[in-house]
């Protein structure tokens, strides 16, 4: 019987926050995939209760929250055990898990060519159990990328409704002015996107998020921006949003025009909203990031043309390196509509790929299959 239509399907799922939201959105997103698309119940343990509390909202009936602390005390382990970039299972749990309990880990997202390799193994532990590797990816050597159902409904809610979806989310739809988001961490060049967005020659409105406003009022000499605020800089309007839900974050991503992202969950959203992106990855020693970014880039700019390799080559770089420029802003401009057009094809190319969830449910059902 497989693990999506078993009547007695539960899993737990442990995560670690280290980035305030990358851990914490994957893993969120993960279990309620997983609730809902498989009718599999979770139990998703979290070190920071307070973070974890702002995804769930008001909570998913088949996704339990669980403090996970040093005084945690573990009734029983589930039948399979989800670990979330080798954030390490509790002592105490593992003495509670049995050779027949599955247990993965779910690493971080690469498009380095090592993880084809890496993706499936087994890794024999100390105590008995097997430990397996489970990484996300590009191809369909990987374990894929997180993909609901609804997605495809969402994204023709913006194109067919952009008017009401602004109002969604408490903004007023500017189609006069190029959306904007921007997510990102604090090496990005921020005063030089924020300069060459107010010379702008066509106005823009850029869309922050309350947790950068601190970084982008630095950049502009103000003391503060507050959630609801919106300020003019040259032609760009620069509004600060509180935080929102994820899918309706989802549904900012596909109403933009330019996405700015960072890390994991908000790249792999962009990519969904298959609007033109500029991915910023976390910043690593000796330029590690970098190499992802050229990794992730190959498999981007695959089916574009010679110019349009060059483009999103030329842009993404710029702004992992921190020499953004007004130049890029224009070369954004410039190929606006190739860089749409291509961004729609990767999206609907990827998305003929099995998303992470099912193949994570494949996976345990052949591991099952093989046990017998």
């Amino acid at each position: 019987m497989s693990a999506s239509s078993s009547p007695r399907a539960h899993w737990d799922i442990f995560c670690r926050v280290v980035d305030n939201f990358g851990d914490i959105g994957v893993s969120w997103r993960l279990a309620c995939q997983l609730a809902d698309e498989h009718a599999i119940k979770i139990r998703l343990w979290v070190d920071d209760s307070e973070r974890a509390s702002r995804f769930s909202g008001a909570g998913h009936a088949s996704v339990t929250l669980m403090p996970w602390t040093d005084a945690s005390s573990f009734s029983h382990a589930a039948e399979v055990v989800i670990e979330t970039f080798s954030c390490g299972l509790p002592q105490a749990y593992q003495q509670l898990m049995s050779v027949e309990t599955v247990w993965l880990n779910i690493d971080y997202l690469s498009a380095e060519d090592w993880v084809t390799g890496f993706h499936g193994r087994p890794s024999p532990q100390a105590n008995g159990l097997n430990r397996y590797f489970f990484y996300p990816g590009f191809n369909a050597q990987t374990g894929g990328l997180l993909r609901e159902q609804f997605l495809p409904a969402l994204a023709e809610r913006a194109g067919r409704s952009a008017t009401a979806a602004w109002q969604h989310l408490g903004l007023a739809a500017m189609p006069e002015a190029i959306n904007v988001s921007l997510f990102c961490y604090a090496h990005a060049p921020v005063p030089a996107l924020l300069a060459c967005l107010a010379a702008s020659p066509q106005a823009v409105r850029l869309i922050v998020p309350e947790t950068l406003a601190p970084l982008v009022a630095q950049a502009l000499s103000q003391q503060a921006l507050a959630a609801g605020q919106t300020i003019q800089h040259g032609h760009c309007s620069i509004t600060v949003i509180p935080f929102l839900s994820q899918i309706d974050y989802d549904l900012l991503l596909a109403l933009c025009d330019l996405n700015f992202v960072r890390g994991e969950d908000s790249w792999i959203r962009a990519i969904w909203a298959a609007k033109p992106m500029v991915w910023l990855p976390y910043q690593q020693a000796e330029n590690t990031h970098l190499q992802k970014l050229a990794a992730f880039l190959q498999h981007y700019q695959a089916a574009a043309n010679d110019e349009l390799k060059a483009v999103l080559r030329w842009l993404m770089q710029a702004w992992a390196a921190g020499e953004w420029s007004a130049a890029h802003w224009q070369g954004f401009m410039t190929h606006r509509q190739g860089l749409l057009q291509h961004a729609r094809h990767y999206a609907n190319q990827l998305s003929q790929q099995p998303d992470l969830a099912t193949k994570v449910v494949i996976f345990i059902e052949k591991l099952r299959a093989n046990r017998v």
